[in-house]
């Protein structure tokens, strides 16, 4: 899942919501804030603008980011 992945790569940082979420609006030129960020790692599916932000961020791969957003959305 997106949100346990984000979460893991944050607490792997030693990251807060708030420390992340400030980080990526400074150098991305962005609005992100730590309840978008809690919200996310919750199970909400991110934009695909902020998808890349977190990918490229937390080196995470972009494919399997889109993968398990996908896979969350799904509807059975």
């Amino acid at each position: 899942m997106f949100g346990q992945l984000l979460h893991d790569k944050r607490t792997a940082k030693n990251l807060t919501m708030q420390q992340l979420a400030d980080l990526l609006s400074a150098k991305y030129n962005t609005k992100i804030s730590s309840s978008m960020i809690f919200r996310w790692e919750k199970g909400a599916a991110p934009s695909l603008k902020a998808l890349f932000i977190v990918a490229i961020e937390l080196q995470i791969d972009l494919n399997q980011l889109a993968t398990l957003v996908a896979d969350s959305n799904r509807v059975n």
